[in-house]
Parts: C-alpha cells; structure tokens; sequence
C-alpha cells in the first residue's frame, strides 16, 4: 500500500492528465481509490472515540487537514481533491464501515470491520 501522499499526488497528476479540475474516484484506477479509502478507515479508526452509544465510534478529526498535510497540498490541490475525499466517504459507507449523519457534517461515525 502506497503512502497516502503518494495516492493523493497520483491522483493531481492523473486529473492533470486527463485535463480534470476536480478529480472523482471515477476519474481514477480503483487501487487508488481502494488504497484511499483502506487508509482513510484506517485513520478514522484510530482517531475515533466512543459516543455515539450504538457501536459506531466518533472520528472528530477531519480528513482534509490530514490529506492536505500528509501530500503538503496548496488549497487549490487540495480543492481538486475535495470531492475525491466525499467519494471515498461514500465507499466507505457502502463497505457500512462509515458514515455521516449528516451530509454536511464533519463528524464521521465508523465501526470496527467484523470481517
């Protein structure tokens, strides 16, 4: 598995490649978007705490300052990248190890895979 730096400059030279000015899981390979999610569960997992009182554990830090300081992405990097970081929230909800109650929320609920 790739650095998450590393997935998120792949992505800005991919979208620069295909003349993208956001970039969406879509417009990626799925290992990158795999390998994003995977480290994106990974962090929320380790930054969540107990709260929510029905399993899920409360991840209060956000994604995107931890995306703009791991790949030092400019605002407008990381702006490019905005909707990539919704998609991988999605992928993570669809694999139910994620959700948000709110679409606008920054809180992110997540569980522990059972697998």
């Amino acid at each position: 598995m790739q650095p998450v730096a590393d997935l998120l400059r792949e992505a800005l030279r991919s979208g620069d490649e295909q003349g993208r000015t956001q970039i969406r899981s879509r417009h990626l390979p799925d290992h990158v978007v795999a390998d994003l999610a995977q480290q994106t569960y990974e962090y929320a997992l380790e930054h969540a705490s107990e709260g929510s009182g029905d399993g899920w554990l409360i991840c209060r830090e956000t994604i995107a300052p931890w995306w703009i300081e791991a790949a030092d992405l400019t605002d407008d990097e990381f702006r490019r990248l905005y909707m990539l970081r919704a998609d991988v929230v999605t992928r993570l909800t669809d694999q139910g190890l994620a959700h948000r109650r709110h679409p606008r929320s920054n809180l992110l609920y997540v569980r522990r895979d059972s697998a």
